[in-house]
């Protein structure tokens, strides 16, 4: 929806300017609106879309698609003025359309697609159907029975933004939260037989495995993924590299021989936590029999890889058919729920857990497992706060479950003199979670930071971190990390991470992460990856220790210190080599900054 509405302003803009800009890497002496977008209109328009090569489009094209959504007439009439607010109207505008039947969910797509169609260059032309077929059932039963969609609210969750935010019920719900308890000691903590050597947990996040990855394919295909079998017009080169490539999602054999590496290499690791995403983004072809298939090739790897580890996992918005839906428990029939996913993934992870944990992960994959008497690990789905999860427009107040689960295993770990470890896969603060849950979430937070020892993300695919604040003083209470991904979509380096932790107090004592540069690696394809150490945390930054407080200072550090930031950008991108090569402009270092200190999007 959000790529819908940036292809309609810019529609718009099209009608204004009385012709359509032409989308190039480089442009001379072409002026647009500055206030549609920050940055160049083809910039921002071309990342929302996820576009890597760009078509003139002329205004009877564009016309011709605004007839189609009988909306050309409401946008000329708004064109010349538009502000801030335009894909606001544009959303608002295309809801009605689809409540009052004046379009159909199929119209919209399949018209959103052929404009995608337009702009790329194609070489399949089911695309749009297969889109169209796996979103349409959901959709038009959601715009049937939903009781609380009305244009405003459905813009609210799905533009996240503040300006275009309405007041809703749905967005509104809180849980109540407890009156504040003890400051852990080691008085009143659980005992363990003392430990000397610091606990080492793996993190891995975002794998995106192609199955059908072709060494040799067509890397730049014009898809929102390349280097796949049949994909792309080979005119444009057969160059997908033996490990992947940085528009390309990672073949089998690089999953497998990363597992190889790790195995071999670290030989003390007490804990592997997966913060989710195994299925690639191959969006148009999901399906529950090659979805189960991915997600079975994964987990049954990792127990091999780490037969006597326990292996901890949450799941990420891609294993979904179709993505990103998450339905209320509630929704039973087999066409909409996601019910097939959540017992497959609690037969596969019933190795790792205890029965108790099952029932909740079949439920909605979610849990709590102790790793000992010390440290309890709580795996959240929170996909189901995800903005593209369309069924926030039928119901929010299934998502109050897992935040009362989660304040029930706080409530009972303080109580036992336990610490917290919190793993799940959508970063907050990012605009891509709706307010209630970031709201209520960051409540808990600020309540229980005293055993919160580390929460650890995915889903961004970018090695960064987040300071969250007490919502009572506005101190630095806790630090969030974010697993960065196995897979070099879009323009990163692979990677994976080693976190130490003090065996008695849990305090996060450091964090590795290790990588390897795709481009050398696709130099030498017979031989694997050169793995190598990028950075500790403590050493690169000269931390003292990991405490909120030094992340505080870190980050006003780097609000002033630009080679700092540049430090920070290069780790974030894992010195990927495409990235390297686009840099970080001035919207991207604001970004940066914002990004660090931001746990509610629109705080």
């Amino acid at each position: 929806m959000r790529t819908l509405c940036a292809v309609l302003v810019f529609m718009a803009v099209c009608l204004v300017n009385g012709h359509c800009l032409d989308f190039k890497d480089q442009l001379v002496g072409v002026k647009r609106p500055s206030w549609i977008f920050p940055g160049s209109l083809e910039d921002q328009f071309a990342r929302l879309v996820g576009l890597t090569k760009y078509k003139k489009m002329d205004v009877k094209t564009v016309e011709g698609y605004l007839d189609k959504l009988t909306i050309k007439d409401e946008l000329k009439s708004r064109a010349a003025n538009l502000q801030e607010r335009a894909i606001c109207f544009t959303c608002q505008a295309l809801i009605r359309k689809l409540q009052t039947h004046a379009i159909t969910v199929e119209l919209l797509g399949t018209t959103i697609c052929s404009i995608y169609f337009t702009i790329q260059t194609w070489t399949i032309n089911d695309f749009c159907k297969q889109i169209v077929r796996i979103n349409k059932p959901i959709l038009e039963y959601i715009l049937a029975n939903s009781k609380i969609l009305t244009p405003e609210y459905a813009c609210s969750i799905l533009l996240q933004n503040e300006n275009c935010y309405y007041d809703h019920p749905a967005l509104k719900w809180e849980t109540i939260i407890p009156d504040g308890g003890p400051i852990l000691t080691t008085q009143n903590t659980a005992k363990l037989p003392p430990r000397s050597k610091p606990l080492k947990i793996l993190h891995l996040s975002d794998f995106h495995i192609s199955q059908d990855y072709e060494v040799g394919g067509v890397a730049n295909c014009g898809y929102p993924v390349c280097c796949k079998r049949n994909l792309g017009n080979p005119i444009k080169g057969t160059d997908a590299g033996t490990w992947g490539e940085y528009n390309c999602d990672i073949p089998p054999w690089l999953y497998l021989d990363a597992l190889q590496y790790i195995n071999n290499t670290h030989k003390d690791l007490d804990l592997v936590y997966f913060t989710g995403d195994i299925i690639d983004h191959a969006i148009w072809k999901d399906s529950h029999q090659d979805n189960s298939n991915d997600i079975r090739f994964v987990f049954d790897h990792l127990a091999q890889s780490f037969p006597n580890i326990p292996i901890l996992p949450t799941l990420g918005n891609h294993e979904s058919v179709p993505l990103n839906m998450f339905p209320p428990p509630n929704i039973t029939d087999q066409k909409l729920s996601q019910a097939w996913l959540y017992e497959l993934i609690a037969e596969l992870w019933s190795k790792w857990l205890p029965n108790e944990a099952r029932s909740s992960v079949a439920k909605q994959g979610y849990y709590s497992v102790l790793a000992n008497n010390k440290l309890r690990i709580i795996s959240l789905n929170n996909n189901i706060c995800y903005i593209y999860n369309w069924w926030l427009l039928y119901d929010t107040n299934f998502l109050k479950e897992q935040i009362e689960f989660l304040k029930r295993e706080l409530v009972e770990a303080e109580a036992n003199g336990q610490f917290v470890h919190i793993i799940s896969h959508v970063y907050p603060g990012e605009k891509e979670c709706i307010e209630p849950w970031e709201v209520n979430y960051n409540s808990l937070i600020t309540r229980f930071a005293h055993i919160i020892k580390g929460q650890f993300f995915g889903h961004t695919h970018t090695d960064s971190f987040k300071v969250f604040y007490s919502k009572i003083d506005g101190r630095p209470n806790n630090v969030g990390y974010n697993g960065a991904s196995l897979t070099p979509y879009l323009k990163y380096n692979p990677n994976y991470k080693i976190i130490s932790v003090d065996p008695n107090t849990f305090n996060i004592l450091d964090v590795d992460t290790y990588y390897f540069n795709l481009t050398e690696a696709n130099l030498h394809p017979y031989t694997s990856p050169k793995w190598m150490k990028l950075y500790s945390i403590k050493e690169a930054y000269n931390f003292s220790d990991l405490s909120p407080d030094n992340f505080d200072i870190f980050a006003k550090r780097l609000s002033t210190d630009r080679n700092l930031l540049d430090v920070y950008w290069r780790f974030f991108v894992r010195n990927g080599d495409a990235s390297l090569k686009d840099g970080c402009n001035d919207e991207c270092r604001r970004n940066l900054l914002a990004s660090i200190t931001r746990t509610e999007s629109l705080a």
